[in-house]
């Protein structure tokens, strides 16, 4: 049981440091995030069947348990940021495309110019 736990834990952080690489990138795909996390959501549901409590964990599962922590704390923030720039792009898209549609709409215009509608 102890080796399986060491391999799970293993698995765990090494998962976790690949998805806090992948999202510093600046231009990465969350898609490729989308597939860490699916990794690691099922590594964890594979640790919770062992149901491990803080007296069963030797000091080198305590550690690697740790670092999964801190850098979990490290990338909540990072992905945070890029769901909210991601955000800010749709808000600027959605705006441009209605400033498109108010003056695109059909009404009288004349030789090129057009005339203003207030809505």
């Amino acid at each position: 049981m102890e080796k399986t736990v060491d391999v799970l834990l293993g698995s765990l952080l090494e998962t976790t440091l690949r998805l806090e690489q992948v999202v510093g990138v600046k231009d990465s795909e969350p898609d490729e995030w989308l597939s860490l996390l699916d990794e690691r959501e099922d590594v964890i549901s594979q640790i919770q069947q062992y149901e491990l409590n803080s007296e069963s964990l030797s000091s080198t599962q305590k550690q690697q348990l740790e670092q999964i922590y801190e850098t979990n704390k490290r990338l909540a923030p990072l992905i945070d940021g890029r769901k909210q720039g991601v955000q800010q792009q749709l808000n600027n898209v959605q705006r441009s495309k209605l400033a498109m549609n108010t003056y695109n709409e059909a009404g009288p215009n004349g030789y090129g110019a057009f005339f203003d509608r207030k809505k």
